[in-house]
């Protein structure tokens, strides 16, 4: 029997204090246009859920190169009773429901694993905390919090930058960048509301990142067996810290750059195991330059219980032939052009010409070299 493939990508907002209003519009748009995205990991038969329809052709053009031979639905109340399993991206009250037989993780455990207050204390715990990161409770301790961070990378204070991210958030999402101690009025408001809302957020100095990477773990529940490593997917992110993309190859082995990493994410895998989650786990680690110039690896940069694009981008690795490399680029739609200079092995279009009735602004695309 066929599995159901649910992708909630406002998962973090569902999970926020936020989680009863009603998404919006453009996160809406959102889960419809990247459903596609499952394609990666979906089998021949399997159902992929899409809150907008797509063209039944566009799935069949797909599995003429090479992917899985899937079916799009747009109610997926039609399927279920069809299906083995429900995959979601991140378990939340509304997926739960979909199917109660599908075993999932306890709605704490899922909550606590993808806070940002969880990992901020596991960072301390472990001795690898970033240097002028802090809890902030108050918008008054942002000057002091700034102050010293900047000292830790020997910078002037008025020239320092930095990210202050709220407990849940993704993909540069509910995030406030910034550069000193003073605020526009619109940081002000957006810092405001935050701390009302949620009672802290947090403060990280603006990294000069050398490079950044996905390890992907699946978890088994507490007591049947340790995190097994799925693989380790090398992120491209634009120079605001975005994601754009993932690379995967077959390579298996570890660089040793990311060996500390890698060691430092099982510890974190095995935390979460005992907090009771299961399932998929990505981590990004970063490499990045302190004051003297020197590479500084970061274990444990986002904690995200649930599934990523990274480890949806090692599902991909069943096109490569030996020694061929692969880029899942995502863009908006008008910067994702065929490469007309570079000599591809094949290049493959994930973006629908149409998700309901319109064109898609966001889409992404495989190139294998």
């Amino acid at each position: 029997m066929p599995r159901l493939f649910v992708g909630n990508f406002d998962f973090e907002q569902e999970l926020s204090c936020e989680a009863s209003r009603t998404p919006s519009p453009s996160l809406r748009r959102m889960s419809a246009e990247r459903a596609v995205a499952w394609i990666s990991l979906a089998e021949d038969g399997d159902w992929i859920w899409t809150p907008d329809s797509i063209a039944e052709d566009f799935w069949e053009s797909l599995a003429q190169q090479g992917l899985p031979r899937v079916r799009g639905v747009t109610d997926w109340k039609l399927v279920t009773a069809t299906t083995t399993e429900i995959v979601a991206w991140g378990w939340v009250p509304w997926t739960r429901k979909i199917d109660l037989a599908t075993a999932r993780p306890s709605e704490l455990a899922v909550k606590q694993a993808n806070s940002r207050e969880w990992s901020f204390h596991l960072e301390q715990q472990l001795r690898v905390a970033l240097p002028g990161a802090a809890r902030l409770e108050r918008i008054e301790e942002l000057a002091e919090t700034v102050r010293r961070s900047a000292s830790e990378f020997g910078e002037p204070i008025a020239e320092h930058g930095w990210v202050i991210k709220a407990n849940f958030g993704m993909a540069a999402r509910e995030r406030l960048l910034g550069r000193g101690s003073t605020l526009t009025s619109a940081q002000q408001n957006w810092l405001c509301r935050r701390l009302a809302a949620e009672g802290a957020v947090y403060f990280e100095p603006w990294l000069r990142r050398r490079a950044e990477v996905g390890i992907q773990w699946t978890m088994p529940p507490f007591g049947q067996g340790e995190p097994k490593l799925e693989g380790m997917t090398p992120l491209l992110c634009d120079s605001q810290g975005g994601y754009r993309g993932s690379e995967f190859s077959l390579d298996t082995s570890i660089p040793r750059e990311w060996q500390r990493a890698v060691e430092v994410c099982e510890q974190a895998a095995k935390r979460l195991q005992s907090l009771g989650y299961f399932g998929p786990l990505g981590i990004d680690a970063a490499i990045y330059e302190d004051s003297a110039g020197n590479a500084i690896s970061r274990p444990l940069q986002d904690v995200n219980a649930r599934f990523t694009m990274g480890r949806l981008a090692l599902g991909f690795r069943r096109l490569l032939r030996d020694g061929e490399r692969g880029e899942w680029q995502h863009r908006r739609v008008t910067e994702l052009n065929p490469t007309a200079t570079e000599v591809l092995a094949r290049e493959i279009d994930l973006t629908p010409r149409f998700v309901g009735d319109k064109p898609p602004t966001h889409g992404s695309r495989l190139r294998i070299r």
